[in-house]
């Protein structure tokens, strides 16, 4: 932590010399036009970085009064007094503990971040706009104002005008002078010795400022600025004056209903100002921390508790001092702790030193992080993330330009609803997918919300007849009242339109809980199934798997569950082609089947073994040989292909080449493609046979009717498993005389080696 601290400390006093600097002239301006006195808000300054910035989870935040707060702090003067005024803060800052308390910071969590960069944007534009006549020096308007319609009653733009009938030559050639200096010093001078990078760009425009200022007071008085065109500080004769300037909280006024209005107001705009300012300086700041936005709540009541008490203006988190702050390089809190004790020192000690700054210097500083708010690229990026959050980032950039703060971040609001409206209308709710031929599938979203209405209703329209249609609700936590029905409709319109529709996991509307969890096999489950029983487990899995579904399996649960043994319902002979794991085709979890796998699914001595101890040991009810099309192994075999060890391999598929071949005619043989898959289907059946004449165990179990063995041809193109009836014939053989023929299979099997089925393989 101590080491965090000195590392970064050089940084943070660098910037909190910035923030401090345009601090003054801020709080001085905001205060003189709320008609507080002039110290209140540079009170409410010093208390944000003492205190709140200590205490916020906002690594980079500068808290402060805010100009979005003028017009309320203005008419609550006038109506109530500037001591039940104060009265009105502190009970603010109650409403704002309560508001963290109550866990109301996640509001912030709803602001589109087209929004939150229009704002972003908007107010640096407005930071350019506001500052060219005070670079120019025409002051009328207050340092720190953000709304289109001034106190003066002109505009930001009609100000514009206005200028050029008051222009100062001497304000124009210290602003330029400051600018340039500023410039040279970030860009080009800075970064040439370590430290220099303590002395920031915007003191040392001050500073020219400054001493420009002088020159002109010497040489040319007639262009040297006086009065209102630099920054005021109110001026001690003494350094305990100032506690002369603390004023307290009229607490008899405490029953007056026009107080808690004032202090229910307060505390809601600062809290959204607060909430819409901390998204900002998350997305600024270069670390990415995410501030706790209710924690924010409260700790501001506190800020503004404080600062009511003593005779302070109201506070909210600010962009554009906390843009400064994270542009000037600050890390950590610590900067704005800085920033405080410059103020602080600054009041008490040397208030007719920073007196001689001129604002038309302070406003070189301004118009470059105004500059660096408004950035070209921003919009450029905005732009490229398309209409749906360009246009809400426009709207917000003009609604603040053009009216105020809050009535800006309003008007972007309401464009990013449409836009959320007409984006959900024209998205999508579901992830669509076309098979092979027009099957259409439909995943319904986690929320399935009365917005996506007019969309899900669009889109089953647009099914056509006899169409295989499948509606996937697995996902979903939420499904509205609305979207059920029209479900429920559609399916009676399905059958009229000859649709084939499947509904997976529609468990009602309103909030869901979750789908049922597949657990894996257990001794119960495994003994409690027929071996017809488990060919339909598998059939209806590998349905599910062709209407790319899947049951809901926790797979690290059944990791847990199978730890201690397994209980697999069958074992599946297959083709190691990368396409046939049979997990997947057949939507099996861990534990559920045991899976052999070779070259053309042949059978040989190692797969017996296998087989044998899956069904007699571990108690696998079903024997599945899959074949599968466009098979590699096939191929080789057909085409008479030798290759060091694979030549033995494909010799035991040259039976079903040869018993294929002999079906047809020599003199006009069958194309390559239809061999390949006519001896790939019968490959499948002398599989089975061999199974059968070479293991007496698993022919006499599947006699008895323990077991049954079939064959079956896996489609690569569709996913499509077809089970070969003629395969299947043990359960039909042994339901007749099961007694007779089950001793004698038990019997083939030493005892002792029955306890090794459970055990892992």
């Amino acid at each position: 932590m101590l080491n965090s601290f000195s590392k970064n400390l050089k940084d943070d006093i660098s910037a909190g010399i910035a923030v401090f600097l345009v601090s003054v002239p801020l709080s001085l301006g905001i205060a003189m036009a709320s008609g507080a006195p002039p110290l209140s808000g540079l009170i409410t300054g010093i208390i944000g970085g003492l205190i709140v910035s200590q205490l916020s989870g906002s690594t980079l935040g500068i808290n402060g009064t805010a100009a979005g707060l003028t017009v309320i702090i203005l008419a609550a003067i006038q109506q109530l007094g500037f001591n039940a005024f104060l009265l009105a803060v502190v009970l603010a800052g109650l409403i704002q503990i309560g508001m963290g308390i109550l866990r109301a910071g996640v509001i912030a969590y709803y602001f589109p971040s087209s929004v939150i960069n229009g704002m972003l944007y908007g107010i640096g534009l407005i930071l350019f706009l506001k500052q060219i006549p005070h670079a120019v020096g025409y002051d009328r308007d207050y340092e720190g104002d953000v709304n289109f319609i001034q106190s003066d009653q002109y505009s930001s733009f009609s100000e514009l005008s206005h200028m050029l009938n008051s222009l100062s030559p001497g304000a124009v050639l210290i602003s330029l002078l400051s600018l340039a200096s500023l410039l040279i010093w970030e860009f080009l001078i800075k970064d040439k010795h370590p430290l220099l990078r303590l002395l920031q760009g915007g003191l040392v425009a001050l500073l020219v400022g400054v001493l420009a200022n002088l020159l002109l007071a010497n040489f040319y008085p007639a262009w040297e600025l006086k009065n209102a065109h630099l920054v005021m500080i109110p001026v001690f004769e003494h350094p305990s004056d100032v506690l002369s300037q603390l004023y307290l909280p009229d607490f008899a006024r405490l029953f007056d209903p026009k107080v808690y209005w004032f202090a229910l107001t307060i505390a809601l705009v600062a809290s959204i100002e607060t909430l819409l300012t901390v998204e900002a300086v998350d997305k600024l700041d270069p670390y990415k921390r995410i501030t706790p936005t209710s924690r924010e709540l409260i700790v501001q009541g506190i800020g503004n508790i404080c600062a009511g008490f003593i005779g302070g203006l109201p506070m909210t988190q600010l962009i554009i001092r906390s843009s400064i702050n994270i542009e000037s390089g600050a890390k950590s809190r610590t900067a704005a702790l800085v920033q405080s004790l410059l103020l602080l020192f600054t009041i008490i000690f040397i208030p007719g030193v920073f007196n001689l700054v001129p604002l038309a210097s302070l406003a070189s500083i301004l118009l470059l992080a105004g500059y660096r708010l408004a950035r070209p690229q921003v919009f450029e990026n905005m732009y490229m993330a398309g209409k749906y959050h360009f246009i809400p980032f426009c709207a917000t950039v003009l609604g603040l330009v053009l009216t105020d703060l809050l009535t800006g971040i309003a008007i972007g609001m309401s464009f990013a609803l449409i836009a959320i409206l007409i984006e959900n209308y024209r998205g999508s709710f579901y992830l669509r997918e076309t098979h092979i031929g027009n099957k259409t599938v439909l995943r319904l979203s986690e929320q399935v919300s009365f917005l996506n209405k007019a969309n899900v209703q669009r889109t089953l329209k647009q099914l056509p007849p006899g169409s295989e249609v499948v509606i996937d609700a697995t996902r979903s936590k939420f499904i509205d009242y609305d979207i059920f029905e029209i479900i429920q409709n559609f399916r009676s319109e399905a059958q009229l339109k000859g649709i084939k529709l499947t509904v997976e996991n529609l468990r009602g509307y309103g909030t869901l809980p979750p789908p049922e969890t597949v657990g894996a096999q257990t001794s119960a489950s495994q003994q409690s199934l027929t071996p017809a029983e488990v060919l339909a487990i598998l059939k209806e899995g590998n349905e599910r798997f062709v209407n790319n579904l899947k049951s809901n399996r926790n797979l690290l649960e059944q990791v847990n569950d199978t730890r201690k043994g397994q209980f697999p319902i069958a074992i599946i002979l297959s083709c190691i082609d990368s396409r046939t794991s049979v997990e997947l085709i057949f939507d099996q979890g861990l534990g559920d089947v045991f899976s052999a796998r070779v070259a053309g699914n042949v059978v040989n001595d190692d797969i017996l073994g296998s087989m044998e101890f899956a069904c007699k040991l571990a108690g696998s009810k079903l024997i599945v040989v899959l074949g599968h099309s466009l098979c590699g192994a096939v191929k080789g075999a057909c085409a008479d292909v030798e290759l060091d060890h694979l030549t033995g391999l494909l010799q035991k598929i040259k039976p079903a080449v040869h018993a294929v071949r002999a079906e047809f005619d020599a003199k006009n043989p069958p194309e390559q493609p239809v061999l390949v898959q006519k001896v790939a289907e019968r490959n499948v059946h002398l599989s089975v046979e061999q199974i059968r004449k070479q293991s007496p165990l698993l022919d006499g179990m599947a006699k008895a009717g323990q077991i049954d063995i079939v064959g079956a041809m896996y489609d690569v193109e569709t996913g499509q498993v077809e089970f070969y009836a003629d395969t299947q014939t043990a359960a039909a053989c042994c339901q007749a005389h099961p007694a007779a023929v089950a001793p004698a299979v038990t019997n083939v099997i030493p005892i002792g080696l029955q306890a090794l089925g459970k055990s892992a393989v």
